[in-house]
């Protein structure tokens, strides 16, 4: 590695914005999951790596081209040296008038043809040619959507997010001024001109306390900083707090008014973006780290019946909510069999998103990866495993889970979240086999984020691995809608978070679970 010097440093600033030249057009069709695919940030981080040690070896070319013109300029140099304060006997020498003609002539031709060679086409090449597997925009739209989810349900502030600061949790993360403008940037254009200005103003202090020239080769100056800062507050009809900004700024300081009046006649369209949702601030509660589950008095029991199975190998059942009921099962499946779990999940979510349906479920109400089991694309020994955990699942609940119902297989990333709703189908498609129940098996421990959360009765389950969660969406004796159990999973702070999730449906159980009394909101 060549050792840092102030030419280095210099050269390694061109160097960052060829590279941002070369890499500005990115035409590739593909749609890569960066924000929830582990292996796919690993190979984004093994790119970013490669690209840094091309770019070294493009500085190196770099100073091995200016050395030699460093020692041709000093050899070139040395008759102005000789001539300096005598230039009249330094030209009345025969040789120096010779030396001097036959420089002139030859030798800056050469010097000519040397700065004309081209350097570090071949790294250009390498940079071109890992276009493909660069973050498009939609990624990076997607990722400051999730950072938003974060900030929202977590009540979190964006000075603390850019210090690596989440819900009490300290992490070694830190955001950079260009990435706080990009999320001030996010906002102003969705209309949240609030919003804007705390990031924005975020990302102002972060500059002022490291200044450093590579934020303006990257495209941010602080002046672009001031002058969306100024704008967003003018939006909000603060004029007075968007003169001071204008005023601190050198570059605007002799045109304050003007700019005022120019942004009170160019006022932003007002379109918002409906993906920067606002979370109820009871959803914010049940989710942040303020939330401490309080303790019941409910059944804890192992589960013996009745199945014969459950004699053997009973289950840990706990009670946690009465009226209506919902219930916890600890240990359901074992460490290897989640490894398992997870190496099928990763292995298929890693496949391009053109290439599998249902792999990408991205909407503003929910954000995540799945895909369903037993699937016959997979070897028949990993969809053997799926159906004894639907056996489980089946003896848990008593209820009978044929294989027309699938298993769902759930990747969240970090902000990934599933808004408040129901499981129930009908009251929206009549005539339809409905969800009786559902059950959600973790396989992962999420210590803090990723909680199901059911609003109504102000309670938070909180992810760990083999625990399986189990909850009604229609009343047992009638078949109507369970409204009480609207539920809600709250966003991923950090890693990932792992879940399968059965539903059960009547359907399967006309014969053995029959309604009791007439349904009351069913519709037929």
């Amino acid at each position: 590695m060549v050792p840092y010097t102030p030419l280095r440093y210099s050269i390694y600033i061109l160097c960052i914005k060829v590279l941002f030249v070369a890499c500005k057009t990115n035409n590739s069709s593909v749609i890569i999951d960066y924000v929830t695919s582990l292996s796919n940030k690993q190979q984004l981080l093994n790119q970013n790596g490669k690209l840094l040690l091309n770019t070294y070896e493009y500085i190196e070319e770099l100073q091995a081209k200016i050395e030699t013109l460093r020692k041709i300029g000093k050899h070139l140099h040395q008759p102005q040296l000789a001539a300096k304060g005598r230039e009249e006997e330094f030209l009345s020498n025969p040789m120096n008038s010779l030396s001097l003609i036959r420089q002139m002539h030859a030798d800056w031709t050469h010097v000519e043809k040397l700065m004309e060679q081209p350097v570090g086409q071949k790294q250009m090449d390498y940079i071109r040619r890992m276009n493909e597997r660069r973050p498009r925009l939609e990624n990076v739209e997607e990722a400051m959507v999730a950072m938003h989810r974060l900030k929202e349900s977590y009540w979190l502030n964006a000075s603390d997010i850019a210090e690596g600061l989440i819900d009490e949790l300290q992490t070694d993360g830190k955001l950079s001024p260009l990435e706080c403008y990009e999320m001030g940037l996010l906002y102003f254009n969705g209309s949240l001109y609030h919003k804007a200005i705390e990031w924005l103003e975020t990302a102002k202090e972060l500059m002022d306390k490291a200044p450093s020239d590579v934020y303006a080769f990257l495209g941010l100056a602080r002046s672009n900083i001031s002058h969306l800062l100024a704008r967003s507050h003018t939006a909000l009809g603060n004029l007075q707090p968007a003169r001071l900004v204008l005023q601190a700024e050198p570059e605007f300081s002799s045109q304050v008014e003007e700019l005022v009046a120019y942004f009170q006649e160019n006022k932003p369209k007002g379109v918002k973006n409906e993906q920067l949702i606002r979370f109820h601030d009871t959803n914010a509660y049940l989710c942040s780290s303020l939330y401490k589950p309080k303790p019941t008095r409910l059944l804890c029991s192992y589960k013996t019946s009745p199945s014969p199975f459950l004699r053997l190998a009973p289950f840990r059942m706990e009670q946690i909510w009465e009226d209506p009921e919902i219930f916890v099962f600890h240990n359901m499946v074992s460490s290897s069999e989640i490894a398992t779990l997870q190496r099928i999940m990763e292995k298929v979510m890693h496949t391009k998103i053109d290439d599998l349906e249902d792999l990408r479920y991205y909407q503003f109400h929910r954000t995540v990866r799945q895909f369903w089991m037993p699937n016959p694309d997979l070897p028949q020994k990993e969809n053997l495993l799926v159906r004894r955990i639907r056996q489980r699942f089946s003896d848990l609940s008593d209820f009978y889970i044929s294989d027309a119902y699938l298993a769902n297989m759930l990747r969240y990333g970090y902000g990934g979240h599933y808004e408040g709703h129901n499981d129930f189908l009908n009251d929206t498609i009549p005539n339809i086999d409905d969800r009786i129940a559902t059950i959600v098996l973790y396989l992962n421990d999420m210590p803090s984020g990723g909680g199901t959360m059911f609003p109504t009765h102000q309670l938070t389950v909180q992810p760990e691995a083999g625990k399986a969660l189990l909850w009604y969406n229609l009343k047992l004796d009638t078949f109507d809608f369970e409204t009480r159990n609207l539920h809600a999973a709250c966003p991923v702070k950090i890693g990932t978070k792992w879940a399968m999730t059965q539903w059960i449906h009547e359907d399967d159980q006309m014969f053995t679970n029959p309604c009791l009394k007439p349904s009351k909101n069913r519709k037929y």
